[in-house]
């Protein structure tokens, strides 16, 4: 079932700052006209004349990622409860996968959209601008990492479970065997 409610959808964190400096436009200018070539929207990005811009941008990619992690958390949190035992149904955790597979067009343009942040931020003539880049990419680290421990976690207890319905198939028809010869005998 398609997924309606979205978390992030490219290039939100920018035009919601965008929108916020149209209203409100800085007159100081430093070395911005250099990002232009990095973005997806040039012209917007000449509102974008001071650190103020990029930081509250940066801000709005950094809250984003904390939202779509408190949801990849949920996720995870889910997945270790989830029972692995032979009678378990497979259902619960592919459900699992499905929501992790609804989220990545979120997670996709997020990291394209942190990209180009970066990207921009290191054209520019702002000093000490490291700081908001790593923490960026701090979180673009995490996300993934959240993800890759889902995926190993639902594809380890499918494992399990299919591993453990064919050891009992196997005991059921070697039993089956093993009485058969006992009564032909």
């Amino acid at each position: 079932m398609p997924k309606t409610n979205r978390i992030y959808t490219k290039h939100k964190a920018f035009n919601t700052v965008y929108g916020e400096l149209k209203e409100n436009p800085q007159v100081e200018a430093a070395d911005f006209d250099t990002p232009k070539k990095y973005h997806h929207a040039p012209d917007k990005l000449s509102l974008f004349t001071s650190y103020v811009g990029y930081i509250r941008w940066s801000n709005e990619l950094y809250a984003a990622s904390t939202q779509l992690m408190s949801v990849l958390r949920d996720i995870y949190d889910r997945s270790i409860k989830e029972n692995s035992a032979w009678h378990s149904n497979k259902k619960s955790l592919n459900g699992i996968l499905r929501e992790l597979d609804d989220l990545k067009r979120d997670l996709e343009d997020l990291y394209d959209d942190i990209f180009e942040f970066q990207n921009c931020m290191l054209a520019t003539g702002i000093n000490e601008k490291h700081a908001e880049m790593e923490a960026l990419s701090d979180q673009i680290r995490y996300l993934v990492s959240l993800e890759n421990k889902i995926v190993e976690t639902c594809n380890r207890k499918l494992y399990e479970i299919s591993s453990s319905r064919i050891t009992y198939a196997n005991l059921i028809v070697a039993a089956a065997a093993l009485i058969a010869a006992v009564l032909i005998r």
